[in-house]
């Protein structure tokens, strides 16, 4: 794994890899390859059903590939990232 600063973590292109929209909100999912990051987004909507209702907040979420833990920064993630680059194991 190759050492990044933040910024550089920041600016990584993330692709497009699924989505789909239900009665109840929306989920997409977007993956860096390079460092097997995932990002989903999850969106509710207002009603039930209500195509036209409109959106609530939505709650973005990322994954390592490897890493059982789930991130809700983009900041934690980045250290999840760096402690494998640099070989720091996790305490239990």
């Amino acid at each position: 794994m190759t050492e990044l600063t933040y910024e550089e973590f920041c600016a990584l292109p993330m692709q497009y890899t699924m989505g789909m929209s239900t009665a109840s909100g929306a989920h997409r999912m977007y993956r860096n390859e390079q460092v097997k990051l995932q990002q989903e987004i999850h969106t509710n909507r207002e009603g039930y059903d209500d195509p036209y209702g409109g959106w609530k907040e939505q709650t973005v979420t990322f994954f390592l590939d490897g890493d059982a833990r789930q991130f809700d920064t983009l900041e934690d993630v980045y250290v999840a990232y760096m402690e494998k680059a640099c070989g720091i194991k996790e305490e239990a």
